[in-house]
């Protein structure tokens, strides 16, 4: 098939999924950029099927933060992100374009009112609305677009890999901005990447060090705008009311509490009691347990507060124990795959998550991106390609996690990780796992609050059944943050996501070159030359059902990598909330909606009366 014949099927495809073409026949014209080749929402549409687009504004929306680093409304800063991580930029920044919750990876025009690209994605212009402003009233141009792109490169390192596919940005007029790609780095990935990009704007921070953090006023483009700060303590953002894309279709419906407050507190245990107490209004949980046994008290005996359990269709990533494979001996795959060995996941999920959970057995688990236990036969070929030493169990058994019955009797596990260790080189003796060294090994997670305490503590237990000590390092989010930006941990517990299309962001999560970058997800400094071969077939795939072979090899790999010892992940969303909200008839297929919801007023009232305020 000749390269005039892919362009016209490629065209077919994209005219049947509602797409508008310019002049010629391979230029893609559209309101909407979609990964998958469908879109539900035509040029026309009015608003998103999962809001009620005449619900009342008003009201005040109260919110719980765990985080005490709240330091920074700079999205492209490095240090301090839990601030504007935690209040979501959505609310302060606008995008290029808007993902839509019904559909996957498919996203419809916010600042940019439309986008168009030839065929082969060897450039992308994003043509900008004419009335969308800054909210000190100066419009949003397309010099903006472009100042954001390289402040954002020269600031962090994370950015500077995830538009490294960009070879230059430039403005065509005040209101196109125009992006060329690399020869070898083209696809619509690439474009759903430069549709995400926050844009901030150039006359406010353009005399700044944008790579520093930011806890003052900023200038920003979003529904909301900061209003107060109180350090540690407490921030105020207040609805703009004049907010310039309040009645665009991909805005409509949403944002609709006049003011937004969120508090700090230093633990999870005490934000339950203060949920509990009427402090705040909704609070989304991620254990069973505590949604049916910590939401309590006479508040939650009346009816006053509600519980609800939302099915999660998002692919899940990889949650657990993380370990940094730079520091001995957890350098060693064999004393990684030991640990594994010892964590009881069974006993954990029976008597702490209620059996809710279900076990985190792929890097990319509920979604069709997980390899399966034995890979297919394409898998099995690309394995062999990328490493031609890869032994044949690797490909030919059924890659399973250890498991035991649930009884905390996991005696013959423990002797699997006995025997592990002994071949890495450490013998008990005297009930303690000694190293070559002659001394005792010692293991070290570092936390910044007791979610995870509970399972870490029966971790323990089983590590000191073998000999090895482990301690529990609890450190403020300040120092949280700090350590793992910089990859100064043994151990850590956390979780990595990834998108529905895997791309370029994959060096950032698994590649050596983010192995030793401050600020990437690559948590357990991996390095492997299989993997790094396999992210430049994933970045070159030209559409996602060539990439998921690919990402099935890699996640193989990861998994026989012992990287993680996984927890879990429950398939749904847990949310419980204070009966003081209106909801629209349905939710969007990605989640919760929590943006289309409004405050009854006459719920509120009933609820003010009852609470005495």
């Amino acid at each position: 098939m000749n390269f005039r014949l892919v362009m016209f099927v490629a065209a077919m495809v994209f005219t049947h999924a509602g797409l508008i073409f310019a002049g010629d026949p391979e230029i893609v014209k559209s309101h909407a950029l979609t990964l998958t080749g469908d879109i539900m929402y035509g040029p026309d549409f009015t608003h998103y099927e999962y809001v009620n687009p005449d619900a009342p504004k008003g009201g005040t929306f109260r919110s719980a933060m765990s985080s005490r680093n709240f330091g920074n409304f700079n999205p492209y800063s490095l240090k301090d992100t839990d601030a504007q991580a935690g209040v979501g930029s959505i609310y302060l920044y606008d995008s290029l374009m808007s993902a839509s919750g019904d559909e996957a990876a498919t996203y419809y025009g916010l600042l940019a009112e439309s986008i168009e690209y030839p065929l082969d994605y060897s450039w992308v212009v994003f043509h900008l609305r004419k009335n969308a402003k800054w909210h000190d009233g100066k419009p949003i141009t397309a010099k903006d677009v472009v100042f954001t792109y390289w402040a954002a490169v020269a600031s962090n390192p994370v950015y500077q890999n995830r538009y490294a596919f960009v070879t230059k940005a430039e403005t065509l007029d005040v209101y196109k901005v125009k992006f060329y790609i690399k020869p070898f780095d083209i696809g619509v990935k690439h474009l759903e990447i430069l549709a995400q990009m926050t844009i901030i704007p150039e006359h406010f921070w353009k005399d700044k060090d944008i790579s520093q953090s930011y806890f003052e006023y900023v200038l920003t483009s979003g529904p909301y705008r900061i209003v107060s700060v109180e350090p540690g303590k407490k921030v105020v953002m207040e609805r703009v009311d004049d907010y310039w894309g309040k009645d665009l279709p991909v805005r409509k419906g949403q944002f609709n509490y006049d003011r937004r407050e969120y508090d700090f507190y230093r633990d999870q245990t005490v934000i339950m009691e203060a949920f509990n107490g009427g402090h705040f209004d909704s609070y989304h949980i991620n254990s069973s347990r505590m949604l049916l046994k910590g939401v309590s008290g006479k508040y939650a005996d009346m009816g006053l507060i509600k519980r609800r359990e939302i099915p999660n269709m998002q692919a899940q990533g990889m949650y657990g124990i993380v370990f940094n494979t730079s520091v001995k001996p957890l350098d060693d795959v064999r004393v990684r795959e030991a640990l594994a060995w010892v964590y009881d996941f069974e006993w954990i999920n029976k008597n702490i998550y209620l059996n809710a959970e279900k076990r985190n057995d792929s890097y990319f688990a509920n979604s069709d991106l997980a390899c399966d236990p034995i890979p297919s036969r394409q898998v099995q070929a690309i394995l062999r390609k990328v490493k031609p030493d890869i032994g044949d169990d690797l490909l030919t058994k059924p890659f399973l996690l250890p498991a035991t019955d649930g009884s905390g009797d996991n005696r013959a596990n423990l002797i699997k990780a006995a025997e592990l260790m002994e071949k890495a080189g450490y013998k008990v003796i005297k009930g303690k796992m000694t190293g070559p060294d002659g001394k005792q090994l010692k293991l070290e997670i570092t936390i910044h609050d007791k979610t995870y305490e509970s399972e870490l503590l029966n971790f323990k237990k089983g590590l000191d059944r073998i000999g090895i000590d482990f301690y529990i390092r609890y450190v403020d989010s300040t120092q949280y943050t700090e350590k793992r930006r910089n990859k100064d941990y043994m151990m850590v517990f956390e979780l990595v996501k990834h998108p529905l299309y895997p791309g370029r962001e994959q060096i950032d999560r698994f590649g050596s070159a983010g192995a030793d970058k401050p600020g990437s997800f690559n948590y357990a400094r991996i390095k492997d030359h299989a993997i790094d071969k396999l992210i430049d077939f994933i970045i070159a795939a030209p559409d996602r059902k060539s990439v998921i072979p690919y990402v099935q090899a890699m996640d193989r790999l990861l998994m026989a990598g012992w990287y993680t010892v996984p927890g879990g992940y429950s398939g749904r969303f847990r949310i419980a909330y204070w009966d003081k909200f209106g909801m629209p008839d349905r939710l969007p297929l990605s989640g919760q909606g929590y943006d289309a919801w409004w405050i009854d007023q006459a719920k509120e009232e009933r609820l003010n009366k009852i609470l005495g305020r």
